[in-house]
C-alpha cells in the first residue's frame, strides 16, 4: 500500500442526491477517501474517529465539540422538497401526537419539534423511528410522519395526509434560511485540503450541473425537470443568512433541550 494512500483524509457525506454536487467529484479524488451515508450515521462516524470530516447533520453543531470546515452546507430558502412533515387530520387536534420519523433524520427532527412548539402550537410529538420503508407501511397508525432526502422527494404527497414542507415552516417563522448539512471535523490537520476539495467539486457542479442532474435522474428515476428544481433550491455555499439562521436554530434548540 503506498504512503500516499496511507495517507488521505476520510470524509464522509450525505449519500443523497442533494449532495451529488460535492460526491461526485470528491469521489474521483486520491487524496481523500469517501464514505456516503446517512445523515445520523455520519455523526456516530465522526464521535467514533471512523472519519476525519463530514457533511452532516447541522446539529452536530449543538451536540458534540466538533470544530467546522466553514463556507459549505446544504440550506434551503423558504422550500426544499426533501424534508416533509406528512400530517393526518388529527395532527392539530390530538392532545397526544405520534409521529414516525425516518432513522435518517438528526436535524430535521429537532426542527420539526421546535415547529411543533414555536409556529404550529400542537403538543410537542412522541417520535418513533423508523426506516423510511416501514414509515410508509405503517403510516396509518401515526398522526404524523417525518421523511427527508430521496425517498421524500419520491412521496410528494401521501394518501391521508397533508404535505408541509420543513424549510417552508421555518421560513413562516423566522423568514431565515435553514441549515441543514455542515461540514464538521474532529481532526482539525487537513482542513485546507478539505476546504480546496469542496470548492473544486462545487465549483465543477457550477459549471457543469448536467452531469450531476443526469446522475440523480438516473438514481432516482424521477424526472429531469423536478430535479433541476429542486438543485435550485439547494444552497451549497453558506452566507451570512445561512449563519444567521444557524445561530437562530442554535437558540430555539436550546428553549427545547437546555
Amino acid at each position: 500500500m503506498s504512503d500516499k494512500f496511507e495517507r488521505r483524509l476520510t470524509l464522509g457525506c450525505v449519500s443523497y442526491i442533494n449532495a451529488f454536487p460535492f460526491s461526485l467529484e470528491l469521489a474521483k479524488r486520491d487524496d481523500i477517501l469517501l464514505h456516503t451515508a446517512p445523515p445520523s450515521d455520519l455523526l456516530g462516524c465522526l464521535l467514533h474517529g471512523d472519519l476525519q470530516f463530514a457533511l452532516t447533520s447541522a446539529v452536530g453543531l449543538f451536540t458534540h465539540p466538533f470544530g467546522t470546515v466553514p463556507g459549505f452546507g446544504i440550506a434551503a430558502y423558504k422550500k426544499i422538497l426533501s424534508v416533509n412533515l406528512y400530517a393526518a387530520p388529527t395532527f392539530f387536534t390530538a392532545e397526544k401526537l405520534r409521529i414516525a420519523a425516518t432513522k435518517e433524520s438528526r436535524s430535521s427532527i429537532m426542527l420539526l419539534h421546535i415547529l411543533c412548539r414555536h409556529l404550529w402550537n400542537t403538543p410537542m410529538p412522541e417520535i418513533i423511528q423508523l426506516s423510511s420503508d416501514d414509515v410508509i407501511e405503517k403510516a396509518e397508525n401515526y398522526d404524523g410522519l417525518l421523511l427527508i432526502g430521496d425517498t421524500a422527494l419520491h412521496h410528494p404527497h401521501i394518501r391521508g395526509f397533508a404535505t408541509y414542507d420543513l424549510a417552508q415552516g421555518w421560513y413562516e417563522l423566522t423568514q431565515l434560511p435553514f441549515v441543514f448539512a455542515v461540514v464538521l471535523s474532529n481532526h482539525p490537520e487537513g482542513s485546507h485540503t478539505i476546504q480546496e476539495a469542496l470548492e473544486n467539486s462545487l465549483s465543477h457542479f457550477e459549471a457543469h450541473p448536467e452531469a450531476a442532474i443526469a446522475k440523480a435522474v438516473e438514481r432516482t428515476q424521477l424526472s429531469e425537470v423536478l430535479l433541476k428544481d429542486y438543485y435550485s433550491l439547494c444552497r451549497y455555499r453558506l452566507r451570512e443568512e445561512d449563519y444567521e439562521g444557524i445561530e437562530k436554530f442554535r437558540e430555539y434548540h436550546a428553549t427545547l433541550y437546555p
